[in-house]
């Protein structure tokens, strides 16, 4: 077979993905609005057959066969390298792929219906988020927080299951477990992450672990109780992500704002109609829906869409700012070229768009340009906030991605004892009390149904606080909300979609290799 007979083998084959990998969007779009029961079959059937699809030994056995060819066009080339990665998660035993992506589908419908209660009353997450933001009583906090966590108990059995079941396909492809292959197939060295966030932590541990005190004593004074009995029910998020003393003057900021009409106006003034975009999109919570936030595209063309559950406050202006990160990546994407290459190369850069965007929330010049805020003590206030912000994200980051990589390397230990451990390590502070029993580590949402993702989003972190600082080169300004801005953004990473690998797109962008330093800057100053 010539290379131009290849090429039209490739283009027969690639239809057949195109087509299955679009009905399974489109049916992840209803499981995911609607949590309904058939929707979570059709995922499970369809997302089968994908896989299916990618299990075909004589395919694959073709495409190594002309990866080695020489003189190989560029882009058939990184078509062939990103084709054989997914036949290598997907050449597996029918009936396993089948029972591996019905889990993951009855999973998703049960964290979509799933409402926690307290005192036997049913409480959506946003308002669970609002008790741990604003609530005083100690009391209630403590319920709000094991509330959060109720989850857990339900789905840790099941997603034992499933991490067994990923091991096992994993070992059936020669890989140690199901972490190490995931890691490998997404074009990341296992030993150079893991030693890249040991100097993220390293690096700023001096600079946490003084934060971590002023905000235990604010907290402390706050609650009326004694440093030793703070925990996790007196952070502002039910996984200690977010700034855990965040001001309450910055969400006053936004209850009486329209904050889509404030995102919408952002990314005007970068040059982005995202009219298209809101209108695709589900952005009010209701019964039965997904209560977090995510962007889809379901074609690979122009039919992008988030789901969001938009409240005035300013977690979802940021998360807003974010999916809407992720929905101009995708739009900006060059049509022409090949279908396999118009995605990102890597969930890391488009994480890096995303919390870029979002992050925009927490500096001066957004609340002086889209509120009209002038107050200096606020801007300090966001500014030393953000900080707070990189710093406890960071440590979730290591806790999640280490937790990962030892649950898969033994699934049957106590992983809510491990969950524990893990965070005595890097949030350097006791773990909960009564805490035996429960199955907290389950009730993350990653978990389960975004397995060995969350290293994706640090990376993705200090890969923005680089970006930061280009674009306000670029922009000449002391904001990044300028046409220069996102154009560069364009020509340099949205256009490119797959074309490179990540770390080279990295060094196209950068003129260098992937560095933790300005987000360390930003993070010790």
């Amino acid at each position: 077979m010539n290379q131009n007979n290849f090429q039209n083998f490739l283009d027969d084959f690639i239809s057949k993905v195109e087509l299955k990998e679009e009905q399974l969007s489109r049916a992840v779009w209803i499981l995911e609005t609607t949590g309904s029961k058939d929707a979570a079959m059709l995922v499970g059937s369809l997302s089968s057959e994908l896989g299916i699809l990618f299990s075909d030994k004589d395919i694959y056995e073709k495409l190594v066969f002309f990866e080695k060819q020489d003189n190989l066009d560029l882009l058939l080339k990184r078509q062939i390298h990103i084709l054989i990665n997914a036949f290598k998660g997907n050449m597996l035993p029918k009936d396993l792929l089948k029972e591996i992506a019905t889990k993951e589908a009855t999973l998703n419908q049960v964290y979509a219906n799933f409402r926690a209660k307290i005192d036997g009353k049913i409480y959506s997450e946003n308002a669970l988020r609002d008790i741990l933001k604003e609530e005083k009583s100690v009391d209630l906090r403590k319920k709000a927080w094991d509330a959060s966590k109720m989850v857990g108990i339900e789905l840790a059995p099941k997603i034992v299951e499933l991490v067994k079941l990923r091991n096992k396909a994993a070992k059936h492809l020669g890989y140690e477990n199901y972490f190490e292959m995931r890691l490998d197939l997404a074009d990341i060295n296992k030993a150079k992450l893991l030693k890249t966030f040991d100097d993220l932590k390293n690096q700023t541990d001096d600079s946490f672990n003084k934060i971590l005190l002023n905000v235990n004593e604010t907290l402390s004074n706050e609650f009326n109780v004694s440093l030793d009995e703070i925990g996790p029910w007196a952070y502002k998020d039910p996984f200690c992500q977010i700034d855990p003393i965040e001001t309450s003057k910055l969400n006053e900021l936004f209850q009486d704002k329209d904050i889509l009409q404030i995102a919408k106006s952002f990314y005007e003034n970068m040059g982005y109609n995202v009219d298209g975009l809101i209108d695709r999109s589900d952005l009010y919570e209701r019964e039965g829906k997904n209560q977090h936030a995510f962007c889809i595209s379901i074609n690979r063309k122009k039919d992008v869409r988030t789901l969001n559950n938009i409240k005035p406050n300013v977690q979802w202006m940021e998360t807003l700012l974010h999916e809407f990160g992720h929905g101009v990546y995708d739009l900006e994407i060059d049509e022409n070229l090949p279908w396999l290459l118009r995605e990102h190369p890597h969930v890391l850069t488009t994480e890096a768009i995303a919390l870029l965007m979002g992050r925009q929330v927490y500096t001066k010049e957004f609340l002086r340009d889209f509120l009209d805020i002038t107050d200096e003590k606020i801007f300090e206030e966001v500014e030393l906030g953000l900080k707070r912000r990189q710093l406890f994200f960071s440590r979730s980051a290591f806790m999640i991605t280490e937790f990962e990589s030892k649950m898969y390397d033994d699934p049957n230990q106590d992983l809510n004892t491990l969950w524990w451990d893990l965070y005595e390590k890097y949030y350097n502070s006791p773990r909960p009390e009564n805490r035996e029993d429960k199955a907290d580590w389950a009730a993350k949402y990653h978990v389960g149904l975004a397995p060995v993702y969350y290293y994706s989003y640090l990376l993705g972190e200090v890969f923005a606080s680089t970006l930061q600082k280009q674009l306000l080169e670029v922009a000449q300004d002391d904001n990044i909300w300028k046409k220069d801005a996102a154009t560069f953004l364009k020509d340099k990473i949205f256009s490119h979609g797959s074309r490179y690998r990540w770390d080279h797109l990295i060094k196209n962008v950068l003129d260098k290799s992937f560095s933790i330093d300005a987000w360390v800057e930003e993070c010790s100053r």
